[in-house]
């Protein structure tokens, strides 16, 4: 059997291969031939795709395969193509061609989940007469901005919620269990922190065992065919477990949830990802509990109209990071335009993917993949550190430290 075409695609100072919606994609082509190769054409398809698909299945012993799929980007790059309909040889060795791609601004974030994905993918075809064509495909990232400063109603202001619970037993109901949760904003981008403070009342004669404290995400996935169905996913990002409360007992809590390296919130494709603050009372003997949700906006461009008692709540002291103490090597320049420090690191809950096509054999290859997001950097005043003139380098990600040890959890 005669040995594979090599290939590879890189972008042009970019490692990671993140990108923002509107921003040029360019980068290199680069084949090794171990012989002579004939082709129809050697094409470069640069494709953007959301999919969803799941089963449900029902009593009577049916299936139904729930399903969508919206298209963002189609775009094709003709590297080799004879100006007549005769076939090409293209001699052994290396072939090296360029190309330069501006992205839509209306992209939508890349997402890899449980029933489904938006993709983004760079595709290198071999057209080859008379056989099945030779592929090569890789992924990469992008990333549409949401400018939390432009989110109406504003983000900046804060939120106190409250939750009455009573218990009955028989005819009676018990004094109130008051549990009162307060955000003083809420909006964030990763690595600011969500300063979480509780207040419980509890009158009842029912004790507390534990006291939950979580930042969630919910995914949900909507279908199309055979016809529009939710099927939603949650998970854990960041978690505290605190001491519980007496029977007619008080407390008060105060902690501060690590924004990870995580999607913008999205709601209008047939992804839709949401975030939110949830605080659950674990009451003995019940098997539902008292839990209050506070939805918040996870997005790409911080607030700036902060009081200072906002600016010091989500940030802590070890946690900040300054333009001459990060690691150089670690800073991504893949943005020109984003001029805050940052990585681009992997969600905490995700884990790389198999990106083979099922009707498209990928003959010569493919790499795993896991999107990438920015991870940001504050100074002590909860003020975006100035971004460094950007580098060309192929260094993994820094790790972004908390003094606040409680790992990220990815279940309930």
């Amino acid at each position: 059997m005669a040995p594979s075409p090599v290939c590879s695609i890189s972008f042009d100072d970019n490692s990671y291969g993140v990108f923002f919606a509107g921003q040029r994609l360019s980068g290199m082509v680069d084949i090794v031939l171990p012989n002579v190769k004939t082709v129809k054409g050697l094409i470069l398809k640069v494709t953007g795709i959301g999919c969803v698909r799941w089963a449900e299945y029902h009593g009577n012993g049916t299936t139904v395969m729930f399903s969508a799929r919206e298209d963002y980007l189609t775009h094709s790059v003709e590297l080799v193509r004879s100006e007549t309909e005769d076939q090409i040889e293209l001699p052994a060795g290396q072939h090296v061609h360029r190309f330069s791609i501006l992205l839509p601004s209306t992209l939508p974030t890349s997402f890899e989940g449980d029933y489904g994905y938006i993709r983004y993918t760079a595709r290198v075809v071999f057209e080859r007469p008379w056989k099945f064509d030779l592929t090569y495909k890789i992924a990469f990232t992008v990333v549409n901005q949401l400018n939390l400063n432009s989110v109406s109603p504003p983000l900046n202001v804060a939120v106190v919620q409250e939750h009455i619970k009573r218990f009955h037993c028989g005819f009676c109901r018990s004094a109130p269990l008051i549990i009162i949760v307060k955000l003083p904003m809420t909006g964030f981008v990763p690595g600011q922190f969500i300063l979480v403070t509780v207040d419980v009342t509890n009158q009842s004669n029912k004790s507390i065992n534990e006291m939950k404290l979580k930042l969630r995400r919910q995914v949900q996935f909507r279908s199309k065919y055979p016809y529009e169905q939710k099927k939603s996913v949650y998970c854990t990002l960041a978690k505290y477990q605190c001491s519980g409360v007496d029977a007619r007992g008080a407390a008060g809590y105060e902690r501060r949830l690590l924004v990870p390296p995580e999607p913008p919130s999205r709601n209008d494709t047939i992804i839709r990802i949401e975030y939110f603050v949830e605080v659950t009372a674990k009451v003995p003997g019940m098997s539902s509990s008292p839990c209050v949700r506070v939805p918040v906006t996870i997005g790409t461009v911080p607030l700036m109209k902060l009081n200072k008692i906002q600016q010091r709540a989500s940030v802590i002291e070890a946690h900040l990071t300054t333009a001459s103490t990060i690691d150089r090597s670690a800073i991504q320049g893949s943005v020109q335009s984003l001029n805050i420090l940052h990585t681009f690191e992997k969600s905490v809950v995700g884990a790389e993917v198999d990106i083979q096509d099922e009707d498209v054999p990928t003959l010569l290859g493919t790499e795993p993949f896991a999107p990438r997001y920015p991870m940001y950097r504050f100074n002590t005043d909860n003020k975006p550190v100035a971004q460094v003139k950007p580098a060309r380098t192929d260094a993994s990600p820094m790790k972004s430290s908390s003094s606040d040890k409680k790992p990220t959890e990815t279940d309930g």
